[in-house]
């Protein structure tokens, strides 16, 4: 198939004067296609040892736009960064023709038994499709990939290769079989896919609805079924073996991504996805799909970013093939996850951060002090504004108010945009709305108008309206903010009645004359403390001790009136814990406490390191709730003293009875001065270490008198007879385990989980060194702090003789030391919890095959 080009340079030239409007367009003929694959796969091939016979297409012509184009498209000429010139696709048309088989010359060229056939379009599409048939007999290819376009899984030529190519025994062998198919062509066949709103909700949506069509079973059955949302996702569906599938995804974009951002348009993206896959697929035996559908990504992205660019040989636009193909490599920015089928369909709710996340405490303290860029790195992530949505249902609200205002405001919508922000006291409800504001405003000229509801008064609307009408008419886009809109939602406030009108109708009355408020978009902040776990956002207000007269005259206000004039509702949860189902709160807070101290003491941040101590961090991260919420938090940064400090230490923070007043000082006070674990697990820790300890000490003894001492020590009791001091001692030993396993890149956690999580069973002996110098240091700061000294071990007296650095203990107290550290992964196991580390990308490909492109 080949593909037209009409540039009808509207744009700028390189020396950045406009052309003239009346220029008449250049035509440009272009190879599309499977032609494309074929020369893309041709660059690749000496990095890649293989060789490649293309289509046989008539060479370009006038004839050859009668018999082998397929659209034309508009371009328009952009200069780059580099100041070279590339070409954004402004309009494709397509010529509507039906596709036709171009076989390769094959002529007295020899078939590899390891060839590969790459098939593009619909096989139902071709009306004779003897040729492919009398093709793929001749060549009996050991793999086949089919980019498959609509009408899907049907015709003859599917039938024949469904099943897989066939072997040299003519048997069909299916896992050498992969299908691509884009999902706009899916949602075309009528399954319903959802688009945008997370990665969690598109992948759950293929689960459940891609068996929903009866005549798309072999598609369902497929062996590699290979599913792309745009350049941006894709999801491996293997229908044979019942295993999950896989999603790889882009965790800053969602589908079509790129589009919104502003990144040109471009066509064929499919075609160089095909390309990058056959050189993955038949690179092992079995083929890698995961190294396919890599190889996919990267040249797909590649073409969509740098688009079409100047070719000097003919001066005319053409696809940048010997730029991507020859310097292909992984791409780096996407991540891959199963996608739990079973756990789908039975009606679970499932979050790729919960997958590829551990400990939300340590991954919070991990956000403040490295950022969330690095930290989260394969969570999926949407940017609204400067504000950072991580949590599914998060973006899925956000997500969707901002389609629904985006509509509205593209479809040149008559009456207002109504949009209600819900959320506690100092959640950052007018951060979000403001965020929200400039995201949808993007590129338009803003007017933005804000009106606090508890000072309106009747007189005051009229104004506001005329105002808000005025910057409408002028073509201005207007965004409007009533904050503390709680206030007009009681019943016996003269505003609601008016404030619903304008809602519903975009109607305001001044002075008897009705006016048209225009198109403007409305937000309006409500303080509910209620918002994060209650079904219903507006409980019903009960009046307080009315009179008869007035609660006849204004009965309570039905709160689904004021729900029906909404376009959009956003509830926000804030930094504080809301319930104890809520594990992720600290995250929320991370983020938001990132950005106060980079805002305002970006002194603290050392080449992207912000240097908080480990106990403020923890204090300030996981007390369950500010009073005041985010303005609590301020309120404790604004007041610690970090002026020309590069650390926040405890000495930085107020005194204990200004924290009082924002947070509960005892429980803040606890987190600052030592983390703690949960209290039961905290004790069955300590006890494990204890043991273990306890039976160490026997096993250094050399005589049996030293053993019959070692009883009449008061360390060395049982556990429940063990003073509490020394209890407690052990106990501090249980808490730093978290501390120890972050500097080794590991966490904890009381659930098994699989990849990018892995399993660590043991710690190494380069880790078990530096984990036993950092064990006696804990110890020599415990027993210092606890008012301890050198001297004979004496724990009544509190004497120690190992008060000394690490390098002068002898070798049988370091193994002490090492003993217990060694002991962590199984004292662990066996309270029902496990350490984890994330999983290290592999990257790199095998030997390169023969590839056969007809």
């Amino acid at each position: 198939m080949e593909t037209i080009t009409n540039d009808p340079h509207d744009a700028h030239d390189a020396h950045g004067t406009a052309r003239e409007s009346a220029q008449l367009a250049n035509l440009v003929i272009r190879t599309g296609g499977a032609a494309l694959v074929s020369q893309m796969l041709d660059a690749a091939a000496p990095q890649h040892g293989i060789r490649v016979i293309g289509p046989k297409l008539q060479p370009p012509s006038s004839n050859c736009l009668k018999h082998n184009a397929s659209c034309v498209c508009d371009l328009a000429m952009e200069i780059g960064p580099d100041a070279r010139s590339k070409y954004r696709v402004k309009q494709k048309r397509n010529i509507g023709k039906l596709p036709t088989w171009h076989s390769p010359d094959l002529g007295n060229i020899e078939i590899t038994p390891a060839s590969t056939v790459v098939i593009t379009g619909s096989g139902e599409a071709f009306k004779d499709v003897e040729p492919a048939l009398d093709f793929l007999l001749k060549v009996r290819p050991r793999y086949i990939i089919h980019h498959m376009t609509r009408p899907l899984a049907s015709g003859r030529l599917w039938d024949i290769i469904r099943n897989g190519p066939m072997t040299r025994d003519g048997v069909p062998d299916p896992e050498f079989l992969a299908v691509i198919i884009d999902a706009d062509d899916l949602r075309a066949e009528g399954i319903a896919l959802s688009k945008s709103l997370s990665w969690e909700a598109t992948a759950e949506d293929f689960v459940r609805n891609l068996g929903s069509k009866g005549w798309l079973d072999t598609l369902v059955t497929c062996p590699n079924l290979i599913v792309r949302f745009g350049t941006e996702g894709v999801i491996h569906h293997r229908g044979r073996d019942a295993g999950d599938p896989v999603l790889y995804y882009h965790p800053r974009m969602m589908e079509d991504g790129r589009r919104t951002a502003g990144a040109a348009d471009m066509i064929d993206l499919a075609s160089a996805f095909t390309a990058g896959l056959a050189l993955g697929f038949a690179d092992s035996r079995p083929p890698s799909c995961r190294h396919g559908i890599q190889y996919g990504i990267s040249a797909s992205t590649a073409l969509a970013d740098q688009g079409f660019v100047h070719d000097q040989m003919d001066d005319a636009p053409d696809y940048p093939i010997v730029p991507i193909m020859e310097n292909l490599q992984l791409n780096k920015e996407y991540t891959a996850v199963s996608i739990p089928s079973g756990r789908i369909s039975s009606g679970d709710k499932w979050s790729i951060f919960d997958s590829v996340t551990g400990d939300p405490a340590e991954l919070a303290r991990q956000i403040v002090t490295a950022g969330p860029d690095h930290t989260l790195s394969a969570c999926p992530i949407q940017r609204f504004g400067n504000l950072l949505a991580v949590e599914r249902s998060e973006q899925e609200s956000l997500r969707s108010v901002v389609d629904a205002m985006v509509e509205r405001m593209n479809a040149d919508s008559q009456g207002p945009t109504s949009v209600a922000v819900l959320g506690p006291a100092g959640s950052g409800k007018k951060f979000i709305t403001a965020n929200l504001a400039s995201h949808i405003s993007a590129g338009r000229t803003v007017r933005k108008l804000s009106y606090d509801s508890r000072l309106l008064k009747s007189s005051d609307l009229v104004e506001a309206c005329h105002a808000i009408r005025d910057h409408t008419a002028s073509g201005e886009l207007t965004l409007v903010t009533f904050e503390n809109f709680e206030t007009l939602l009681k019943p016996d406030n003269e505003l609601l009645n008016e404030m619903l009108v304008i809602m519903r109708d975009g109607h305001f009355s001044d002075k008897g004359q009705v006016h048209n408020l225009g198109a403007p978009v409305m937000f309006f902040i409500v303080n509910h403390d209620a918002a994060a776990d209650s079904d219903e956002p507006f409980p019903p207000p009960t009046p307080t001790s009315p009179r008869v007269p007035e609660f006849t005259r204004r009965p309570p206000m039905d709160p689904s009136l004021l729900m029906s004039h909404l376009h959009g509702l956003v509830k926000v949860t804030g930094p504080n814990q809301m319930g104890a189902k809520d594990k992720t709160f600290c995250v929320r807070r991370a983020i938001m406490l990132r950005q106060m101290l980079l805002d305002r003491h970006p002194h603290l941040n050392i080449r992207g390191h912000l240097n908080v101590e480990e106990g403020v961090l923890h204090a300030l991260l996981l007390v369950p709730k500010y009073k005041h919420g985010l303005r609590s938090l301020e309120k404790i940064i604004s007041t610690s003293r970090l002026s020309g400090r590069t650390k926040f230490d405890v000495a930085a923070l107020p005194p204990e009875e200004q924290i009082q007043l924002h947070v509960d000082g005892k429980t803040f006070m606890s987190y600052l001065r030592a983390p703690k674990l949960q209290p039961a697990l905290r004790e069955k820790l300590a006890e494990g270490m204890f043991k273990v300890y306890k039976q160490r000490r026997y096993d250094m003894c050399k005589t049996d008198v030293e053993r019959v001492g070692l009883r009449n020590e008061r360390s060395m009791r049982d556990w429940d007879e063990l003073p509490p001091e020394l209890k407690e001692s052990t106990r501090a030993q249980a808490d730093d385990i978290p501390r120890k396993l972050r500097a080794v890149g590991c966490f904890m956690l009381n659930e098994l989980r699989t990849e990018p999580l892995i399993k660590v069973p043991h710690f190494t002996e380069t880790q078990l060194d530096m984990l036993s110098e950092m064990e006696h240091e804990r110890f020599n700061a415990e027993r210092l702090q606890r008012q301890w000294r050198m001297g004979p071990r004496n724990s009544k007296d509190r004497t120690t003789p190992f008060l000394v650095p690490w390098r002068d203990l002898s070798q049988e107290w370091k193994d002490v030391d090492r003993v217990m550290v060694e002991c962590v992964p199984r004292i662990l196991d066996g309270a029902g919890w496990f350490i984890y580390r994330m999983k290290e990308e592999e990257r790199g490909v095998g030997d390169g095959m023969g590839i056969l492109v007809p």
